[in-house]
């Protein structure tokens, strides 16, 4: 990990890395924020400096956060943008959680279809070709995903296993004991 240098951003001080500073966008870490954090958020916020450039989309500022060693999926959603300042709140640093709420400056608050195909672009855009379908499949869980799904390649989208919380998993593991 880089150096982190003591700094103060929106009112706290706090110790940052240097590339975090030369972002386009203020990054915000949550109190409690570990320094060990910041290397799994490099990559995540490097992409969406990338892609909130070439869209020409104004990123304010990113309050991230980590849950490191958590036992359990976070009460919250792993991101939110308020569209009409450019504010976005990330909790998970996956790309295409990032790339979700970029889609939401570009296209407004709603899960709508041109939300969806925002969402689709950017993916094919500024993802690795391995991770397109895996984040395109994420946006079928949207009904305006599953038709922008069926748009693109002319059936509908494989279904998608709801996914389990680990607390849920923990207590099916201990059920089964």
């Amino acid at each position: 990990m880089s150096r982190l240098r003591r700094v103060k951003i929106a009112g706290r001080w706090i110790d940052a890395p240097a590339w975090a500073l030369a972002l386009p966008f203020e990054v915000r870490p949550m109190r409690g924020f570990r320094p060990e954090g910041w290397r799994f958020w490099r990559s995540t916020l490097a992409l969406l400096a990338k892609a909130s450039k070439a869209r020409r989309l104004d990123v304010r500022w990113v309050r991230i956060h980590e849950h490191l060693g958590a036992r359990r999926e976070p009460p919250h959603p792993f991101g939110w943008v308020v569209t009409e300042t450019g504010e976005m709140f990330l909790c998970s640093y996956d790309k295409g959680t990032a790339l979700h709420e970029l889609a939401h400056l570009e296209s407004g608050d709603s899960h709508g279809d041109r939300w969806a195909r925002a969402c689709f672009d950017l993916h094919r855009r500024f993802l690795p070709r391995a991770a397109v379908r895996a984040a395109d499949l994420e946006v079928t869980r949207y009904l305006s995903g599953r038709r922008e799904w069926k748009r693109r390649f002319g059936e509908r989208p494989p279904k998608q296993p709801v996914p389990k919380s680990r607390s849920e998993e923990h207590t099916s593991e201990l059920q089964s004991r």
